[in-house]
């Protein structure tokens, strides 16, 4: 038996083009979720029948196209973390290489808290009301890259993994509003994210 055919984007738009409608663009849709989002008090709320009217496609599109909220809010993750993905392999990046494994770490964990205060909304809808957040692709992705750093940083492996899922604990985003509106400032969440960070690193607070 041959293997069934993933569905992708692609080929939802494929299909429609052989249907004589127009094709959908994928930033479009994309586009219509970073608006409802930015302008929705509840960013958990908005459904795939909001996000549907707002694209101008039906729901089952976007159902070809995302398999579910979730895979439809991780593509926009996905897309608004690639400039950071970039980073990782620039040379000369305080998070690419050539840089200490265990400062590499750090830094990684303070642009990931900058990356979800400055996309609160996203965030928002996609580990608040959502299932399977340590299976998102982002996680996954993110907690690879902390597991194998900590690794070459002197961790045994099932420390790695574990240590990652911890430190990864620190920034979800129902504790960071929590913080917040406990009256903890970013600048406060991010000091001690770091200082944190280090102390369970064994790096020196003057490092």
């Amino acid at each position: 038996m041959s293997p069934q055919k993933r569905t992708t984007i692609t080929d939802s738009q494929s299909e429609k083009a052989r249907r004589g409608r127009p094709a959908v663009p994928r930033d479009r849709i994309l586009g219509a979720v970073d608006e409802l989002l930015a302008a929705s008090g509840t960013p958990g709320a908005v459904t795939m029948d909001d996000i549907a009217a707002a694209a101008g496609v039906g729901k089952g599109t976007l159902f070809r196209a995302f398999g579910s909220r979730d895979g439809l809010l991780d593509a926009l993750f996905a897309a608004r973390l690639e400039p950071w993905r970039e980073e990782l392999h620039r040379a000369g990046s305080p998070i690419g290489p050539g840089v200490p494994a265990a400062e590499r770490v750090v830094a990684i964990l303070e642009q990931l808290l900058n990356f979800k205060l400055e996309n609160p909304a996203l965030i928002a809808a996609r580990e608040m009301n959502s299932t399977s957040l340590l299976a998102a692709p982002h996680y996954v992705w993110v907690h690879g890259v902390l597991r194998d750093l900590l690794e070459q940083a002197g961790f045994r492996a099932q420390s790695a993994v574990y240590t990652a899922h911890l430190l990864l604990g620190g920034l979800q985003v129902e504790l960071i509003a929590t913080l917040k509106a406990s009256g903890c400032s970013d600048a406060d969440i991010r000091h001690t994210l770091v200082s944190t960070a280090r102390r369970v690193l064994g790096i020196p607070a003057d490092a």
